[in-house]
């Protein structure tokens, strides 16, 4: 024993092989490993510390015949750690380290999952899943928090997801009846499942009323996942053979009963034999002289310049609709999620606060709603057709993919922001500064973190600070991560008078990166 003091002898050891900790913290101020090289160094030292104590305490004891102690030991100090870690990650202590930040969520999602699955409305019963299919759905599931009055889809849209409202209202308006509403929704509640179930585009329109937190099942993923698991292609012939489909197409698309009984024929043969089925309706694509119109844009001139191959990327995403008369594309006020291009007719451009000036006309072969599109604002001016038009829509989020694969579209999106026209709109309309114009166009396209069923540290963050004493929590959770440890070095210090080097070497490899990866998360949330 180092001192006489039996209480001095286990501090000096402990504060031995907390060592690392601070040093560990500074290196992480200073320095932003890859999650990589944080996941390698993460299990060398839980490795390493893990070996330490199988050497230093478990084998000695159960060479001591001390077997029973070590398990019922082990099951206590098990069931009092879990039941002390459960108690503060309710608090906002699972933020202390992205282990059991990543575990608390997992287990949220899982929760999730089955409140939702169990109160689902306007749709079949899933029934009960197994826990592999499951894992299936929460791999392929996304959050989104969506703001009040975007817009969800529009008529003739891909049926590219099928949605869940976990929180909030959605509106559903029939683009037939003039934009009726004839449904709206609450939490539980799910909707777009007639183009999800037959692939088909959208015939109806969906809005956010309120702030709505949507769970988002993308329907490739969906489809890819059936091949592979027979009990969603279960319920997938369930829904293929449902009443409401069938009428669902006589109705919104006008399929003959005949037709519709084919398909639903041709359509669960082809899943059982190959765990996939196809549209009851394949669609010509408008492809013809589109990459010329986009390049002889003229009136906002952001494709010209761009090449051939680029322009027929852009292309191959386009949505194309006919619209009639009067059709509203946009009005002032409400959030800009897709650009388009007029291929025929005529559309009035003009803002209702001010209806003494006279309308833009835009005419065909010119795009319109570009300056809010590409600042992701809220249009400023509404625009409606004047007659009966035919329009070729890009959405945002497909853009959004376009500049994360296309680093020409990068370039020349930010060359494009830095004309002095579209920065008198971001500083007019949105009065942003230069700064803050200029972080938007580096801001990253592609984000798991913005809604993957875990959510990112920054929401983490959010979400804790609403639990009262959350601070106090996550200083709890530090320090309940050092107990069995620090417990095992008094053990030691009080038998045996030291500490093996054993055990201190392991204490110090698995405390380095834990305070690395924790410092360099705090000091990227700021």
């Amino acid at each position: 024993m180092i001192f006489e003091s039996i209480v001095l002898s286990a501090l000096f050891y402990g504060l031995i092989s907390a060592a690392t900790l601070p040093l560990g913290a500074a290196i992480g101020v200073v320095w932003r490993p890859q999650e990589r090289v944080i996941a390698f160094l993460l299990a060398f030292g839980g490795g390493a510390l893990l070996a330490a104590l199988t050497i230093d305490l478990i084998a000695p004891g159960v060479d001591r015949g001390h077997f029973a102690d070590l398990a019922i030991g082990a099951m206590l100090g098990g069931f009092l750690f879990k039941l002390l870690d459960w108690l503060v990650n309710r608090k906002g202590g699972h933020l202390r380290k992205p282990s059991t930040a990543m575990n608390y969520w997992r287990g949220q999602a899982r929760e999730r999952l089955h409140t939702v699955l169990d109160n689902l409305r306007r749709i079949q019963p899933l029934g009960s899943l197994s826990a592999q299919t499951e894992d299936q759905l929460l791999s392929i599931m996304l959050v989104r928090d969506i703001p009040a009055g975007a817009c969800l889809y529009r008529a003739d849209d891909p049926a590219t997801n099928l949605y869940i409202i976990e929180d909030g209202e959605v509106e559903l308006s029939d683009p037939q009846q003039g934009g009726k509403v004839f449904e709206r929704l609450t939490r539980h509640d799910v909707f777009g499942r007639m183009s999800f179930v037959t692939g088909l585009r959208r015939a109806t329109e969906a809005h956010a009323i309120c702030d709505t937190r949507l769970l988002i099942i993308p329907r490739d993923a969906y489809m890819s996942l059936l091949a592979d698991s027979e009990q969603l292609c279960e319920i997938a012939a369930a829904h293929i053979g449902d009443d409401e489909v069938s009428t669902y197409l006589q109705q919104r698309h006008s399929l003959a009963e005949e037709a519709v009984s084919a398909w639903r024929q041709q359509a669960l043969a082809s899943l059982a034999e190959t765990g996939h089925y196809d549209s009851p309706i394949k669609r010509e694509a408008v492809s013809e002289g589109l990459t010329a119109l986009f390049r002889d844009e003229h009136r906002q001139e952001f494709f010209s310049g761009l090449s051939d191959q680029t322009l027929r990327r852009i292309t191959a995403r386009l949505i194309h609709k006919t619209d009639p008369e009067g059709y509203n594309f946009f009005h002032r006020g409400q959030p800009a999620d897709r650009l388009y291009l007029l291929r025929s007719g005529t559309v009035y451009i003009f803002d209702p606060e001010e209806r003494s000036r006279k309308p833009t006309v835009v005419k065909p072969g010119e795009s319109f709603g570009l300056f809010a599109f590409l600042t992701q604002g809220i249009h400023s001016v509404t625009a409606v057709c004047h007659e009966p038009t035919q329009v070729s829509v890009l959405r945002h989020r497909d853009f959004e993919i376009l500049l994360d694969e296309i680093p020409e579209l990068r370039r020349h999106l930010s060359e494009y922001l830095r004309r002095n026209q579209v920065a008198d709109y971001i500083t007019g309309q949105h009065r942003l500064d230069a700064n803050k114009a200029g972080r938007w166009i580096h801001k990253a396209t592609r984000s798991v973190e913005g809604g993957k069923v875990f959510p990112p540290l920054s929401e983490m963050t959010k979400q804790v600070a609403g639990h009262e004493g959350a601070a106090m929590a996550m200083f709890l959770g530090i320090l309940l991560d050092g107990i069995p440890e620090s417990f095992v070095i008094g053990a030691n210090v009080l038998v045996t008078g030291g500490i093996s080097f054993s055990l201190i070497g392991g204490l110090l490899l698995a405390n380095l990166p834990e305070a690395l990866s924790s410092a360099a998360g705090m000091k990227e949330q700021g």
